[in-house]
């Protein structure tokens, strides 16, 4: 498979383009940001498998690179809306700043892209390889979305690999709907699954939700020891993108749980869940610690969307959430992030008006840490 990298930068180009490049997908730093409509055509000539783009590709002194990276994806969707089969992903790979003082405020163009990643981080081989891991999941899935559809089998069944038996347990009311109403477009499609689906908590935990939900410290090495048995038992996400994004299926862990602690999993205290699930399983599984009162015996139920520790509802606020669909788990911020300034950090979350009064109560020290 082919990708491409367009960045008015060169050197960036070329280096970037180095760094994204995998065995299974080679990435071409060919194209420099020329007339928009000229480097569409050119773009899509080379009938790309996954096109990535720095935002600022209006910095350097060139002829006609007038515009932002908003702009030319908006270009690209527009020209396959007809043409499924020839559809692509669209990433954005920026610096830092770009990402947090530019893209963050410019709204429009975030439903443009499918994922967004930080030049400067990809130096990391971590981070590269989680990197490399996505993106080609993402050329993989649109393959599969558009097989789907020219096949005519663009239905829940066939994208979240369930057969209709399980399906009909699974709470996803409406994203039938929502799919059928992407009109076959291979890239909408694709974005209600990564956004409603996959980068979300609901039907699906990743290894953070599955930590919160199991009242375990979200530590690397045991979340993954957790995912692998998880796995054995069958509990894993087989659908589309699954390659790239680890997830175990909520309603077959909750339901294994249940039956190992003898009731649901939020009505014990995490030091309890960790204690059942080490007997369980022969793991050596530290209990998840609340991030605001110090303790294991809290009745860990999300993970904060900010620090990603598990929390406890009565020690969490409710963020604004605009994707709030009923599978969806409400996003939740802990006290701690709150008292320590970290929503600052993130433009995109505010605390809902729901809760906005107990944000003033925090800071003012009527609840306390106890």
């Amino acid at each position: 498979m082919i990708g491409f990298f367009v960045d008015d930068n060169a050197e960036d180009r070329i280096r970037i383009s180095r760094l994204l490049e995998q065995d299974d997908l080679k990435i071409d730093p060919q194209f420099e940001p020329i007339a928009p409509t000229d480097l569409r055509d050119a773009l899509l000539e080379k009938a790309p498998d996954l096109v990535a783009l720095d935002f600022r590709l209006d910095d350097e002194d060139l002829d006609d690179n007038n515009y932002k990276g908003g702009a030319l994806a908006q270009i690209l969707r527009e020209a396959v809306l007809e043409t499924p089969g020839q559809d692509f992903p669209i990433i954005l790979v920026s610096t830092e700043e770009n990402i947090k003082q530019i893209y963050s405020i410019d709204r429009t163009s975030h439903d443009l892209f499918d994922q967004k990643y930080m030049k400067g981080r990809l130096n990391d081989k971590l981070y590269r390889a989680t990197c490399h891991r996505e993106v080609l999941s993402l050329a993989n899935g649109y393959k599969a979305i558009a097989s789907a559809i020219g096949k005519g089998q663009l239905d829940l069944n066939t994208l979240l690999d369930l057969d209709t038996d399980e399906l009909e347990i699974v709470p996803l009311h409406g994203l039938a709907t929502d799919v059928k109403d992407g009109n076959s477009v291979t890239h909408v499609v694709a974005g209600i699954l990564l956004r409603q689906i996959i980068g979300r908590a609901g039907p699906l935990l990743a290894e953070k939700d599955i930590a919160a939900h199991l009242g375990l410290a979200n530590d690397g090495k045991q979340i993954a020891q957790v995912m692998e048995y998880l796995d054995q038992l069958g509990m894993s996400y087989t659908g589309v993108f699954a390659d790239g994004w680890p997830r175990v299926w909520r309603h077959r862990m909750d339901e294994w749980a249940s039956e190992l602690f003898g009731s649901p999993p939020s009505s014990l205290s995490g030091e309890e869940r960790a204690t059942k699930l080490s007997e369980a399983t022969g793991f050596d599984l530290k209990p998840a610690v609340s991030t605001w009162t110090g303790k294991h015996d809290e009745l860990f139920a999300f993970a904060c969307s900010v620090c990603e520790n598990p929390t406890e509802r009565r020690n969490s606020l409710a963020l604004y959430d605009k994707y709030l669909v009923p599978y969806l788990e409400r996003r939740r911020v802990c006290f701690d992030c709150v008292i320590r300034g970290r929503l600052a950090d993130l433009p995109n979350f505010t605390v809902d008006d729901s809760d906005v009064d107990i944000v003033d109560d925090i800071f003012s020290e009527k609840i306390k840490r106890a």
